[in-house]
């Protein structure tokens, strides 16, 4: 992949490797991580062209799963299963 462990940028910080971006890609799409990694991430997208490619592959994804699964609804079987297992 495109950055390696150890560059700096010129602020003097270790910049995010790609597997470190890989490696937290879908809480950072879930909204599920602080901050300050989230700005890493981004400081690492805005640098390298092959884990933008791959973040908005995964974006776009997500994307369409939501779009054609908002429309379908759970059958009221399930929902009642679920609720079961949950009470255990």
């Amino acid at each position: 992949m495109g950055i390696r462990q150890g560059k700096r940028n010129p602020e003097g910080e270790v910049r995010m490797t790609c597997q470190e971006a890989v490696e937290k890609l879908y809480d950072y799409l879930d909204n599920e991580i602080d901050k300050i990694t989230a700005a890493r991430i981004e400081k690492h997208l805005d640098l390298c062209r092959l884990c933008c490619d791959h973040f908005e592959f995964e974006k776009q994804m997500k994307e369409l799963v939501q779009k054609s699964c908002i429309q379908q609804k759970a059958p009221s079987f399930l929902k009642k299963k679920i609720l079961r297992a949950l009470e255990l």
